[in-house]
């Protein structure tokens, strides 16, 4: 049999060896399903296992991405058949250290794909990388609160991605011992849940989060009952019956099902990003993901080490949805900026609160184009920043090391840059993740523009990620690429480094904004 070739659980697959855009080649397996395609009777089912097949099965191309909404070039794209992940890797010999990478997109977009996430650079560090997808939107997340369809089916489908990386990888030169998760936003949020879940445990040893956690306010939904009844009468099935709903939606065409998913969401819930069917508590389903809200489970913590950090300027990413009628909007209603999470303990506060926000971060100005910069910290900070900075608080109790970071370099080839063509400045939401990935979309690109400060500041986090997963410490020894020390938290000191043009250490970031939450729960609570 020619080519690189493995026997999984299911059957033989031959791989292809792929000239890196880093140094020499990797070996590639792509397209690998890790569970049955979840369509007719498996829509909003359970993941079950993948379907063994017979001879030698072609690995060298990408499997379907998820089916999803696509406003670049068409307006959906993707299909059902989407349980897909692929291997990475320079060697197929021994027993490597393995990183899982869940992708992002607000648990309604993205995919596995080199597309965005070309596997280039962190191969160079000896790992074996595992990019994996899982069902977006209505057909990963649509809960009824019964065990006919009881949600986050999305995150089952990482789970049995996991499973299969237990049982297969050591095929691929991968140790299954020694498995860290990693994510950037939703993929973030998804390891933060998968620490929580008891359907994960033992599936992995360290986590890495970027730019998301269960805790931030867009994440987890308890209304989505709600939502589904109103689906159903959208698409002609006006009715309370769990049964009922999930036998005529599992007859609806996918693209249907997505369009019609997009009408449910209200314009509050756009202007604040809440979609309508996200991660929420399965406490009906016979094998719950999430049995508690996570606010409750992650009170708790967990004992695995962690890297978590975030980015200096993550609001960015809210000015790609804003439309002009959006700023006057928020200036005569600045409440909505008020996230529920907030206000959660004493709803009554809600006014009080929006005037405290809207004096510390835009000192009581009108909201307009002006204030644009205010608008990316206020939101950067209150819809992801603050939620990390709350589960590591609850990490400084544990005794597993939590290494906290903050990057802030600004590249000329930053994914924002690239991606939307912004020349705005500061290190917006994602843009981390091309230092550890190599984009196959923009490869031309940064062939010519990628600059040499821009390579080394890759090369030193895919160094201290890759180190992380060999040992559990990013900085195991000083060296004139990484020449400070990562010292994780302490039950005193929040310990974090600041990932810039070069690397420095420093304690408690942006120790302003976290006094300012710290008085908007005191004002919460009296």
């Amino acid at each position: 049999m020619g080519g690189h070739v493995v026997n999984v659980k299911q059957g033989w697959l031959r791989g292809k060896t792929v000239k890196s855009a880093a140094e020499g080649t990797y070996i590639a397996f792509k397209g690998i399903p890790f569970a049955a395609p979840p369509v007719g009777n498996l829509r909003f089912a359970d993941p079950q296992p993948p379907i063994p097949w017979t001879g030698v099965r072609d690995a060298s191309e990408e499997g379907s991405k998820c089916i999803q909404i696509n406003s670049k070039t068409s307006p959906f794209a993707g299909d059902e058949d989407c349980l897909y992940l692929n291997v990475a890797t320079t060697s197929l010999v021994g027993s490597r250290p393995v990183m899982v990478f869940i992708h992002g997109g607000a648990f309604i977009l993205g995919d596995a794909g080199d597309m965005l996430y070309g596997p280039d650079y962190l191969v160079t560090g000896e790992i074996v990388l595992v990019s994996i997808q899982y069902r977006l939107g209505v057909f990963g997340f649509l809960n009824l609160d019964h065990e006919a369809v009881p949600g986050n089916m999305g995150l089952k489908d990482q789970v049995a991605a996991l499973e299969w990386v237990k049982e297969n990888i050591a095929k691929f030169g991968g140790d299954p011992n020694n498995v860290t998760i990693f994510g950037e936003s939703a993929g973030s949020v998804s390891v933060h849940c998968q620490l929580l879940s008891p359907l994960s445990k033992g599936l992995f040893h360290k986590a890495i989060m970027q730019s998301g956690v269960a805790l931030n306010p867009w994440v987890s939904t308890s209304v989505s009952v709600e939502k589904a009844h109103r689906l159903a009468a959208n698409l002609g099935k006006k009715t309370t019956d769990p049964n009922e709903i999930v036998e005529y939606l599992r007859t609806i065409p996918a693209i249907q099902l997505i369009e019609a998913e997009q009408q449910v969401q209200t314009p509050e819930e756009r202007i604040r990003f809440l979609f309508p069917f996200r991660p929420s508590v399965d406490s009906k389903s016979q094998q719950p993901f999430m049995p508690e809200r996570p606010q409750e489970l992650a009170k708790n913590g967990f004992d695995v080490p962690v890297i978590i950090g975030y980015t200096t300027h993550e609001g960015s990413f809210f000015l790609l949805g804003l439309t002009t009628l959006d700023l006057p909007f928020l200036d005569k209603n600045f409440e909505v900026a008020v996230t529920d999470d907030l206000v959660e303990e004493n709803p009554s506060k809600l006014s009080e609160v929006a005037k405290e926000i809207r004096k510390f971060y835009f000192n009581d100005k009108r909201i307009t184009e002006e204030v644009i910069d205010e608008y990316i910290q206020c939101y950067g900070d209150i819809y992801f920043v603050n939620g990390v900075h709350k589960v590591v608080e609850y990490q400084q109790k544990k005794r597993s090391p939590t290494y906290l970071y903050r990057f802030s370099y600004d590249s000329p080839t930053s994914m924002r840059k690239l991606v939307y063509g912004t020349s705005r400045k500061g290190a917006g939401h994602g843009d981390d993740l091309m230092c550890l990935f190599h984009p196959t979309v923009f490869a031309k690109r940064l062939e010519t523009e990628r600059t040499s400060v821009a390579k080394t500041v890759s090369d030193r986090m895919v160094r201290m990620w890759t180190d992380f997963a060999k040992t559990g410490n990013p900085t195991p020894q000083i060296s004139d690429l990484i020449n400070v020390k990562w010292e994780p938290v302490t039950s005193t000191a929040k310990n974090y480094i600041d990932i810039g043009a070069e690397i420095s250490a420093g304690v408690n970031p942006n120790e302003e904004v976290q006094h300012f939450f710290q008085h908007i729960s005191e004002i919460v609570r009296s």
